[in-house]
């Protein structure tokens, strides 16, 4: 090799190794070179530009050594184009705008050594029946729905309503009243789902064995119902001429029928409902078992409700299906605690235990959900493509639970935790209570949404106790509660308050009751029954706070990279140029008796719109806000990119309105009196946010316009670097898209990653909002279980990259 060659490489060296230390931060791996291939490509041109066997050095030449300078320098640009720039790595850094010592103390814990995990070998009664699930830590079976029992040999069902012996209606004008799970077909009653009846082409017909599927699943008549019978009469509780749902042309006879009843089950696609979809399971099964609509039937060996846990004796890749099922490659996350041997070194408290819940109170809810979208955050597509369930309001409760299953913090060793995470589908409930009497506790008492949830919640903390020792040894201080529903932990009951209450809504008040406008989820109303002979009331909100800053956070709610695509963080250059002052796009519920009381958003919302509109807002002082007729049909993510103040407003109780505006940049505007703001607990929110006080809504726009513009750029400069902390990312399916979204700005920019104040953190898995979660409950450990905590270390671990695993990238 000439020596011009054996000088320049090591300055490539240096270029390379701050390439590979960055570039996986840059892109999907498809689409980005690799470090080789961009240093190679740099390597081969400096060759050709200074040629071989020139007979010349460059420690001898001073013109060879200005042109090597310049050449480096131009390398040194390039590599620095495709990477972005590295995210902190000091713990003052990593805490910047952190209120109190949480975030220090848990940066400088000393990391410890990860040893194998505990392994269980319990065997299940009878094998579950081979229908259930077997536990081989506690040796107790997990049933799906329709089965029960110790073993999973009892009949557990969910009949459709009004159904009659035969697994159909008992007469379709016995009873004028309709239901969402009345069938004009017949019933799966252990779900209680509808489809075609077995004497159609495509109806229904169930196996010998009941263990076993169907032998012809059958059209779904979800949400289709007869408007006639077969003699023209009419049928109050349905709406469809006969001849379409069961006629030689309808529904359930015709190969290519004139009428589709709608497809919404999960695992069931296209025009007629009979392509296979993969079902949605957590973590779907970790591909060690097979999803029947939100249960996982784990393969032999292994357990638990993600499949994830392995029994001992049984080895990493045994029942492996990723291989047979690539596109489930993009979803499942590897997860830290069953590794053995460990491959990430070290861990951090603290530890979390994850309880394995009883299916009545987890994946019951799922399998009664009906609607595919419901209840889960992702879910399969045409040709088995995943794809993000849409709009999902609770879409934090399965996020959390996977989160929670997979991550660093979780140990499967009880005896050590610090915490305890309870995973109820509490949020689930709400999409399915009053579609069916089941389910509901106690079994005959229907009260309202937030009623059922709470007694839920309440059964679901008797079996932990009674089945668990854990519970009773702190007074349930150390268990975590996520409340997600609007109105968050205002109604849990008070055996359960002293736990850590997760949710999005921090209001502070106390006595309080319920402000929603949608009836049935208000936690205010009496509920009288024989068997609820205590006024639920005084054992719940009346009993307790909405929300404890000294024992509880606020915390985001989901939103997928693609939700905030046009963010500056993401490479998107729409927020270079902030032109409107303010912004508000959402539900006003204007329109006449849609909320004649005028509660929905403490009547803020509306009367904001009113003041804005008489005032002229967007004319006089390019203020946007309103609903989609008022505002028109902008991109909501660019036009969040392009304000400057973005409105912080109720809905029916929390509104994921402060996370739009951080993830865009946007300083948010926070009107909503007695409230704390997401982590405005343990960040210093105010620092990045106008407060404006309900009573003085009338004067937006002179306070904002009375903010300097030092002021404004101090707090867009604190949001670029807390942004991070609002959104979630730990998961593949969620780093892909990250990926996606940033790639694509890369592409639209010449190749060129952001360089702007935040966009670091675009695909870094660093302090996203799990690991905050996680950094303050380190924090939380003496209060909530008595433990001390180790002394402060001077040495830290290095921070992690965008795709690091192992000891970096414990929180």
């Amino acid at each position: 090799m000439s020596t011009q060659k054996w000088l320049l490489l090591p300055l490539v060296a240096v270029a390379g190794l701050v390439l590979r230390q960055q570039l996986a931060s840059s892109g999907p791996a498809e689409n980005r070179p690799t470090a080789h291939q961009v240093i190679q490509e740099d390597v081969e041109s400096v060759f050709v530009t200074y040629g071989a066997g020139t007979g010349r050095s460059l420690l001898q030449d001073d013109e060879n050594d200005k042109h090597k300078d310049e050449l480096v320098k131009q390398l040194v640009a390039k590599l620095n184009r495709t990477a972005l720039d590295p995210v902190p790595s000091k713990p003052e850094e990593r805490c910047a705008l952190t209120q109190g010592t949480w975030c220090m103390q848990y940066h400088m814990q000393e990391p410890v050594q990860r040893y194998n995990p505990p392994s269980y070998d319990k065997d299940c009664p009878n094998e579950c029946n081979g229908v259930g699930r077997c536990n081989h830590e506690t040796g107790q079976c997990h049933c799906p729905a329709g089965w029960g029992g110790s073993d999973c040999t009892q009949p557990r069902k969910r009949a459709c309503h009004h159904m009659g012996a035969d697994k159909r209606d008992a007469g379709w004008h016995n009873l004028t009243h309709w239901s969402h799970t009345r069938c004009a077909g017949v019933c799966d009653d252990n779900i209680g789902m509808c489809y075609c009846p077995p004497d159609t082409k495509y109806g229904r017909r169930e196996a010998a064995d009941p263990r076993l599927p169907p032998i012809q699943a059958g059209r779904p008549l979800f949400m289709c119902t007869p408007g006639t019978d077969k003699d023209g009469k009419k049928v109050e509780w349905g709406g469809t001429p006969y001849e379409d749902m069961f006629g030689e042309s309808g529904w359930c006879n015709a190969d290519k029928p004139k009428f589709r009843c709608p497809c919404r089950v999960d695992g069931l696609s296209g025009t007629l409902c009979d392509a296979p979809l993969e079902q949605t399971c957590a973590n779907q099964c970790s591909g060690h078992g097979d999803c029947n609509l939100g249960f996982c039937k784990c393969h032999k060996g292994w357990y638990g409700v993600d499949c994830g846990l392995r029994r001992k004796g049984v080895y990493l890749t045994d029942g492996d299906q990723v291989t047979s099922k690539p596109w489930m490659q993009g979803v499942i996350t590897p997860a830290v605690a069953p590794e053995d041997p460990p491959m990430t070194p070290y861990r951090r408290r603290p530890y979390v235990y994850v309880y394995d819940m009883k299916s009545e109170f987890s994946t019951d809810l799922w399998q009664y959900r009906i609607e595919a979208a419901h209840c889960v955050y992702r879910r399969f597509d045409t040709k088995n493509k995943t794809l993000w369930a849409g709009y999902n309001a609770y879409a934090a409760e399965p996020l959390l639970h996977e989160l929670f299953l997979t991550s660093e913090h979780r140990t499967l060793d009880p005896e050590e935790a610090d915490f305890f995470y309870v995973p109820i589908s509490f949020a689930c409930l709400f999409e399915v209570y009053g579609w069916n009497a089941i389910p509901r506790w106690p079994a005959k008492v229907h009260g309202t949404r937030s009623y059922g949830a709470a007694m839920m919640q309440l059964e679901a903390m008797k079996w932990i106790a009674e089945t668990f020792p854990y519970f009773k040894r702190n007074g349930g201080k150390d268990h975590i509660w996520f409340m997600p529903h609007d109105e968050g932990a205002c109604y849990v009951w008070k055996d359960i308050w002293p736990g850590v209450m997760l949710s999005h809504w921090g209001r502070m008040d106390m006595p309080h009751a319920s402000q929603t406008g949608y009836g049935q989820d208000n936690y205010s109303m009496p509920v009288r029954h024989k068997d609820q002979p205590v006024n639920w009331l005084d054992h719940t909100s009346k009993a307790h706070p909405c929300f404890d800053p000294k024992k509880d956070l606020v915390i985001p709610a989901f939103k997928p990279p693609s939700a905030y695509r046009e963010s500056p963080y993401m490479g998107s250059k729409v927020g270079q140029k902030r032109d409107t002052l303010a912004f508000f796009l959402g539900d006003l519920r204007m329109e006449p008796g849609k909320d004649p009381h005028c509660q929905y958003s403490r009547c803020l919302r509306q009367r904001i719109y009113n003041i804005s509109t008489e005032g002229k807002w967007k004319e006089t002082h390019n203020i946007l806000y309103g609903d989609r007729n008022a505002v028109g049909k902008h991109d909501y993510s660019k036009q969040l990119a392009s304000s400057t103040f973005c409105f912080v407003l109720p809905g029916d109780g929390w509104s994921p309105r402060f996370e739009d505006a951080v993830l865009h940049g946007c300083i948010p505007v926070i009107i909503m009196d007695q409230v704390q703001a997401i982590f405005e607990s343990i960040l210093d929110v105010a620092s990045i946010s106008i407060r404006i006080p309900e009573a003085e809504i009338s004067k937006i726009p002179q306070i904002l316009k009375a903010v300097p513009a030092d002021k404004i750029a101090k707090m867009q400069e604190g949001i670029s670097r807390t942004w991070q902390r609002f959104r979630y990312i730990k998961l593949k399916m969620i780093i892909e898209d990250a990926r996606k979204v940033l790639a694509g700005h890369v592409s639209a920019n010449d190749g060129s990653a952001p360089k702007n104040l935040g966009a670091a953190y675009s695909v870094s898995k660093q302090d996203d909002a799990f690991a905050t979660i996680m950094q303050w409950l380190y924090s939380r450990i003496p209060d909530a279980t008595g433990k001390p905590l180790a002394p402060a270390q001077a040495a830290v671990l290095p921070a992690a990259s965008g795709g690091a695993t192992g000891a970096a990238a414990t929180a």
